[in-house]
C-alpha cells in the first residue's frame, strides 16, 4: 500500500515538474519567430494631424488613395471582423490574377457551402459566367457564391490555398494584423483584419479601372448564362445607389452585418482634385456606418488638400530637375528616360509649408528591365514623420532599353545627386529604405570612345558594383552552411526547444524514479535493522 503512495507521489511530482517545464518552454519558444505572429501596427495608421470627428464606430481610417496618407484614424489597427469588405481583397487578387473574360464555374461548395445567412444572386451549381460578371456580383451586389467560386479558381479548385494568397498579399501591402480564412468574411468566419489594412487594400484596388467602374455602378446586367436568363443587380451601397445623398461619394462596398450585429462600410470620396476612401467598422447601425463616414470625409477633405509633386517641388527647389543629374548615356535625343512620375500626389494639412517636408530616396532596382516603363524606385515625401506622399523614379525606354550591365555602370552617378550624397555634405539617399548607399565620388560624363570620329559615341565605363540592398544583407545574413542549412527559424527554435526539454526532463525523472527511491530502501533497510 505504501509502494503505491509512494509511485503516486512520485508520479504526481513528475507531471507537475513536466507541466512547469513545458509552459517555460513554450513561453519562450512560441514567440521565437514572428512568422506566424501578426507585426505590431506601431503608429503606421497614426494621421498626420491627429484628432478628428468624434464618431461612434470602433475601428476607421480615412486614407488619401494616391499617396497612402493617413488623414484619419481611430483604433485603426486592431482587430476586428472585417466582414463583407473581405471581399475587397478577394477583387484584388482577381483583378491581378484572372483576366476579365474568364470563365467562371460554380462548384457544389460555392453553393451550398457558403454558409445561409449570406447574400445571394441566384448562381447556381455548374452555371458559368465571366470573371468580370463575377467581380460585378460579389462587389455590387455582395454575392458570397461569387467571392467564394472567383477565390477556388485562384486556388486551383483549393480554397485554402488562395486563403494563403490573401494572406500573402496582405504582407506585401504592408498589412499589419490580418489573418485571412475565408474569401467572402461572412458565414460564421472568424478571420480577422484592421481597419488600417483594408484600407491599404482598397487604394491598391484604385489602379484597376475594371474595379473603379464596378465599385462606382448602381446596377448591373448579368447577361444569360448557360443555366438562367440573365438578372439585374442592385447596389447595396446606398450612397451609390442614391438611396441616401453624399455629393462627394464616389464608389464604394458594403460591409455588412456582423455577428455582434455592427456594422463595416467602405467609400470613395473626390473633393477639389483629391480622392480618399473611408473604412468604418463596429458601427451600432447601418445608418450610423453612413453618419460616421460623411464624418470622417468632411473632416478629411476640410483639414487637408492634395498637392501634385510638381507643384511641391516647385514651391522647394528653384531647380525642378535637380532630383537626378544629366547624364548622356539617358538621353538619346527624345528626352530623358529617367524621370519622376509628376502625376503623384501630396497630401499636406492645409496652409502646412511645403518647405518643411523631408526627402528620401529608396531604390528598388529590378533584375532586368522591359520595354516600356520600369519602376526603379520612389521619392518618399514625409511632413512631421509621416509619410504623405511618394513618386515612382522611373527608366523608360520604349525601343531598345539598357542591359542590365549597362544600367549597373551608369546609375549611381545619375540617380544619386552631389547635394544629397554623404562624401559632399548630404544627408545620403536611402536604400530600400534602412541602408544607406555608400560615398561616390562623381566623375566626369563618358568622353567619347577613342578612334571614334562621332562625338556622340561614348565609351561604356566600367561597371561600378550595385550597393547592396537590405534584402540581400538579410539573405547572407541568414544563410548557413551545415546539417541545419536550410532550416526556418521556427524549426531551429522548436529543435533548441526540444533538447532542452529532453535535457531537464531527464535528470527530473532520474532524481524522481531512481535517486529517490533508492534513498528509500536504504532508509527502509536501516530502520529495519535497528
Amino acid at each position: 500500500m505504501k509502494r503505491r503512495r509512494h509511485n503516486g507521489y512520485r508520479i504526481c511530482a513528475l507531471a507537475a515538474v513536466l507541466l512547469l517545464l513545458g509552459t517555460a518552454i513554450f513561453g519562450v519558444f512560441a514567440s521565437a519567430d514572428g512568422e506566424d505572429t501578426p507585426p505590431s501596427g506601431g503608429n503606421v495608421a497614426e494621421s498626420v494631424l491627429g484628432g478628428g470627428p468624434q464618431i461612434g464606430a470602433k475601428y476607421a481610417v480615412v486614407m488619401e488613395v494616391g499617396s497612402g496618407a493617413v488623414l484619419f484614424s481611430k483604433n485603426a489597427t486592431e482587430s476586428c471582423s472585417p466582414m463583407s469588405l473581405t471581399k475587397l481583397m478577394t477583387a484584388l487578387l482577381a483583378l491581378e490574377n484572372l483576366s476579365a473574360a474568364d470563365s467562371v464555374s460554380f462548384s457544389y461548395q460555392a453553393i451550398h457551402g457558403i454558409g445561409t445567412n449570406v447574400t445571394r444572386v441566384g448562381l447556381v451549381e455548374n452555371e458559368r459566367i465571366s470573371v468580370q460578371d463575377a467581380l460585378y456580383a460579389m462587389l455590387v451586389a455582395s454575392a458570397d457564391e461569387a467571392s467564394y467560386a472567383l477565390g477556388e479558381k485562384m486556388g486551383g479548385g483549393k480554397i485554402k490555398t488562395f486563403y494563403e494568397m490573401m494572406n500573402t498579399r496582405m504582407k506585401e501591402l504592408g498589412g499589419v494584423n490580418s489573418e485571412f480564412s475565408s474569401a467572402t468574411g461572412t458565414g460564421g468566419t472568424k478571420q480577422t483584419s484592421c481597419a488600417y489594412d483594408l484600407g491599404l487594400v482598397a487604394c491598391e484596388l484604385t489602379h484597376h479601372a475594371l474595379f473603379n467602374r464596378i465599385a462606382s455602378s448602381s446596377w448591373y446586367d448579368i447577361p444569360q448564362t448557360n443555366l438562367k436568363e440573365h438578372r439585374t443587380i442592385a447596389q447595396t451601397h446606398q450612397f451609390i445607389r442614391k438611396t441616401k445623398k453624399y455629393e462627394y461619394a464616389v464608389a464604394g462596398k458594403s460591409g455588412g452585418q456582423a455577428d455582434d450585429k455592427t456594422y463595416s462600410l467602405c467609400t470613395y470620396a473626390e473633393r477639389e482634385g483629391m480622392t480618399v476612401v473611408a473604412i468604418v467598422l463596429g458601427c451600432s447601425s447601418s445608418d450610423a456606418s453612413y453618419d460616421d463616414t460623411v464624418s470622417a470625409i468632411n473632416y478629411a477633405f476640410e483639414n487637408y488638400k492634395a498637392h501634385s509633386m510638381k507643384e511641391i517641388e516647385n514651391a522647394v527647389n528653384e531647380d525642378y530637375s535637380g532630383l537626378f543629374d544629366y547624364c548622356p548615356m539617358f538621353d538619346d535625343g527624345s528626352g530623358d528616360l529617367v524621370y519622376i512620375d509628376r502625376n503623384s500626389t501630396i497630401v499636406l494639412p492645409r496652409g502646412a509649408d511645403p518647405t518643411t517636408l523631408t526627402k528620401s530616396v529608396e531604390y528598388h532596382l529590378p533584375s532586368e528591365y522591359v520595354h516600356g516603363e520600369n519602376v526603379i524606385g520612389r521619392v518618399i515625401y514625409r511632413y512631421q514623420g509621416h509619410r504623405v506622399g511618394n513618386a515612382g523614379i522611373i527608366y523608360n525606354n520604349p525601343e531598345y532599353p539598357m542591359s542590365q550591365t549597362e544600367f549597373d555602370a551608369v546609375w549611381p552617378y545619375f540617380l544619386i545627386p552631389p547635394s544629397m550624397l554623404p562624401s559632399l555634405g548630404g544627408t545620403g539617399v536611402v536604400l530600400d529604405n534602412s541602408y544607406l548607399v555608400p560615398s561616390i565620388t562623381i566623375t566626369p560624363s563618358p568622353t567619347p570612345a577613342q578612334g571614334s570620329e562621332d562625338p556622340d559615341a561614348y565609351a561604356t565605363p566600367t561597371p561600378v558594383p550595385r550597393p547592396t540592398t537590405s534584402l540581400e544583407i538579410k539573405k547572407n545574413e541568414e544563410e548557413e552552411t551545415g546539417l541545419l542549412a536550410g532550416w526556418s527559424v521556427k524549426a531551429k527554435a522548436r529543435l533548441l526547444g526540444g533538447a532542452i526539454f529532453a535535457g531537464l526532463f531527464l535528470p527530473c525523472a532520474l532524481v524522481i524514479f531512481v535517486i529517490i527511491p533508492r534513498r528509500h530502501r536504504r532508509k527502509n533497510r536501516v530502520t529495519r535493522r535497528l
